[in-house]
């Protein structure tokens, strides 16, 4: 059984009617009612073909043209075109691939150079797109020399009765896809190639497949066709295949990819945290593709700038290094190679968040050290809501365990209270040990019991110092700091929860409360490079309260820090 394997199947009915939505040309498909005042066109009074016949400096073409059936086709389909032409000096026989390159030279679209705009991509019968540059002096109406397809400048403009001959001063090279390319790169970028390969996959393609008989189990047999899909990307509308396709690509080798994930766990080590590679690697996945086409002052800037990939995850461009002084061009995209990759802050810290009844974990000595309480008396840990999950066996139980203090008695209300708390985490053994957090700025959210009604300012420290500051926050009757519910923030939920879909497939109406963030208490909190050297400190978290205001306790759940966008 002979086996064609095709990377993809390129929709060319769909491209030519894109073109001719986009280019509005009066002389496509056999209207040739166009004026054109430019002495650079010479019009004349014959066909395509016999014009190109009639010229013997172009016998090269011509013969090309005759032996791959382009004028028999022409003829079978009755309407204008456009045909890109060299004269025989220029002239290169195609090696392989002859019916591509051929087809390269014709467009079913007519295409006056009136009509011409600098970034026209008009759709060749080898279903892709030729790109038209004008420059400067071409937009002013000058045509030789100044209009370009692709690489081949305008020498001469002909008009004849079947459309327009273009003589260029080179053959057409048409790039390859944004597919194609990424499927030839070398082995030093096998780490990209395979993480975009990966992500989709060849298919049989039946509707293309002619069967050629049936085997001796009674099954048909196909000389087949197989296409590559990427569901992964076409559900963004990515479609890397398309000709109609505008991107850019970020492509980092190898040896960048592994200095990023190195210096990463280095950072990592550095905070006592981790994060996988597979996480680290599909953000650099995420990273990598964008919808429309930058130019180099766009991709690499001086000035902070954030793009958005076609994923949504954030480009900082005058972070991110890339070399713009060699951009692939591409048929349906610019490539761009990463020459320093850094993976943000934000991505290593997706959020800090933890609990107060650690108190009960701690020595003598680290309780009094990390719960430093002014007119406040420790009563207890207890779980008051028991833990609880909204989709078993897919989300972790989780307890909603609070510390509560009381109001001593010998004290008035107008004496307030002052918690100095220093954020620790539980290590496995069930001990405790401060956080480290990296400079860098967070949303500062907690949880404490509904209807305490106390007024809580909160300010934190660094090194000693005020770094931020609270306004005065009622823990009141509303649900936004009760335990963990987070009622009012946005992007509040674990890494990978969506309660929309955990309610819809678990029937749990209480999915959205499932360990979030908490409430706001502070929307930018920056914690500044104290040492200088962009190395973690730890921090204080003041909680001070002016008046016990007739109330006798106060129950404390969480504090959640979640690196911002400008935690790059």
């Amino acid at each position: 059984m002979k086996t064609i394997n095709q990377s993809y199947i390129l929709l060319m009915a769909l491209g030519m009617l894109v073109s001719c939505s986009e280019l509005e040309d009066n002389d496509h498909y056999g209207n040739s009612e166009t004026t054109i005042s430019n002495n650079e066109l010479k019009i004349v009074d014959m066909t395509s073909q016999q014009y190109i016949d009639s010229r013997s400096d172009l016998s090269s073409m011509n013969s090309l043209f005759a032996s791959q059936g382009i004028y028999k086709e022409l003829d079978e389909k009755g309407q204008l075109s456009t045909m890109l032409v060299v004269t025989n000096d220029h002239f290169r026989q195609p090696e392989e691939k002859v019916e591509f390159v051929t087809r390269s030279h014709v467009s079913d679209i007519s295409i006056s150079p009136a009509n011409l705009e600098d970034g026209t991509r008009l759709m060749m019968w080898h279903g892709k797109y030729v790109n038209v540059s004008i420059d400067a002096i071409g937009q002013e109406g000058n045509i030789v020399d100044h209009i370009l397809f692709n690489n081949g400048a305008v020498k001469e403009v002909i008009k004849t009765k079947s459309g327009y001959i273009y003589v260029i001063s080179d053959m057409i090279e048409t790039p390859t896809s944004l597919y194609d390319y990424i499927n030839d790169l070398p082995d030093d970028y096998s780490i990209f190639r395979e993480m975009v390969l990966a992500s989709g996959g060849k298919e049989f393609d039946r509707a293309n497949s002619k069967a050629i008989g049936i085997n001796d189990q009674g099954n048909t047999v196909y000389d087949s066709v197989f296409i590559y899909r990427n569901t992964f990307f076409e559900a963004v509308n990515f479609d890397m295949n398309s000709e109609s396709l505008t991107a850019t690509m970020l492509l980092p080798s190898n040896k960048v990819i592994n200095e990023a994930l190195e210096d990463a766990h280095q950072r990592l080590a550095e905070w006592e945290m981790e994060r996988s590679d597979s996480i680290m690697k599909d953000w650099i996945l995420k990273s990598s593709f964008f919808n429309k086409k930058y130019a180099p002052t766009e991709i690499q800037t001086t000035e902070q700038q954030d793009l958005k990939s076609i994923f949504s995850t954030q480009w900082r461009t005058n972070v991110q290094q890339v070399d713009t002084s060699d951009p692939m061009e591409l048929s349906n995209g610019v490539v761009y190679k990463v020459t320093k990759l850094h993976l943000p802050n934000n991505l290593l810290m997706y959020r800090l968040k933890d609990y107060f009844y650690y108190y009960e974990n701690c020595t003598d000595e680290q309780k009094a050290a990390y719960f430093k309480a002014v007119n406040l008396n420790f009563k207890e840990c207890a779980t008051e809501v028991a833990a609880w999950t909204p989709l078993a066996g897919v989300w972790p139980y989780h307890e909603n365990r609070i510390i509560r203090f009381d109001k001593p008695s010998e004290i008035a209300d107008a004496d307030g209270f002052q918690l100095d708390f220093t954020p620790i985490k539980l290590n496995a053994d069930g001990t405790v040990k401060p956080y480290l957090f990296p400079p860098g700025a967070y949303r500062f959210a907690m949880g404490s019991v509904q209807n305490q009604g106390l007024d809580i300012v909160a300010i934190i420290f660094a090194e000693g110092q005020e770094i931020a500051r609270s306004r005065a926050i009622t823990w009141g009757t509303t649900t936004e700091f009760h335990y963990d519910r987070g009622t009012t923030l946005s992007n509040t939920h674990p890494e990978g929860y969506d309660a929309t879909y955990v309610r819809e497939v678990g029937g749990n109406s209480k999915a959205a409360n499932y360990d979030t963030d908490g409430g706001q208490m502070i929307d930018e909190l920056v914690i500044p490079d104290v040492k200088g050297d962009g190395s973690p400190v730890q921090i204080v978290m003041r909680l001070s309260c002016a008046t016990w205001a007739g109330k006798t306790n106060v129950k404390i759940h969480h504090w959640c820090l979640r690196p911002t966008i400008n935690n790059y």
